[in-house]
């Protein structure tokens, strides 16, 4: 059944919950491995300020690469493990963390940039895991297939991706680029 075929509000709202139904729940060690990885840039740039062991143009370049760079390397890389709940829940602690403490750099003039400031994209992260998600569940309703991205450094999914695919791929990666640049 696709979402075509649904009549009534309580068959989507079933239809949907077949759909989304995650049956992996366990976090692997490259989960931990990766949100320490990024939680530890993130310690290393605010330590850098803190203590001033680093020049702020370094700093600020930092903050914009893992507000920016991050989630769009996630995006396109690691999108098949945000398909777990546990995976998911995670990165968007992750990022409402990012968001609260990077909104705070907003204010400070250390931070500002030629338009804007540094701290321009902190809501990537958070946007990233809800794109993934509204994406995700956009294609199971209407393909009845899984999300794939559309790159060739992409993990490996067991088939070719379609149009909706490659439509979802062109978006995120340019909402993603264009939030962290141009908002």
């Amino acid at each position: 059944m696709t979402i075509f075929e649904i009549n009534a509000p309580g068959q989507f709202i079933q239809t949907l919950w077949q759909i989304l139904k995650m049956n992996e729940t366990k976090i692997d060690t490259i989960d931990y491995v990766l949100a320490s990885i990024y939680l530890g840039v993130g310690m290393l740039i605010w330590l850098a300020y803190i203590f001033s062991f680093l020049p702020q143009e370094q700093i600020n370049q930092m903050l914009m690469a893992i507000t920016l760079g991050g989630p769009v390397s996630l995006f396109l890389m690691y999108y098949k493990r945000l398909r777990i709940k546990s995976v998911m829940l995670l990165w968007s602690v992750i990022g409402i963390v990012q968001m609260i403490t990077v909104y705070q750099l907003k204010g400070n003039p250390d931070f500002r940039a030629v338009n804007g400031t540094y701290a321009d994209n902190h809501l990537s992260l958070l946007t990233m895991v809800v794109m993934v998600l509204i994406f995700r569940v956009t294609s199971l309703l209407i393909t009845r297939q899984e999300l794939v991205v559309a790159a060739w450094f992409s993990p490996d999914d067991y088939r070719k991706p379609n149009i909706l695919d490659y439509i979802f791929t062109l978006i995120g990666f340019l909402f993603l680029t264009l939030w962290g640049t141009l908002i």
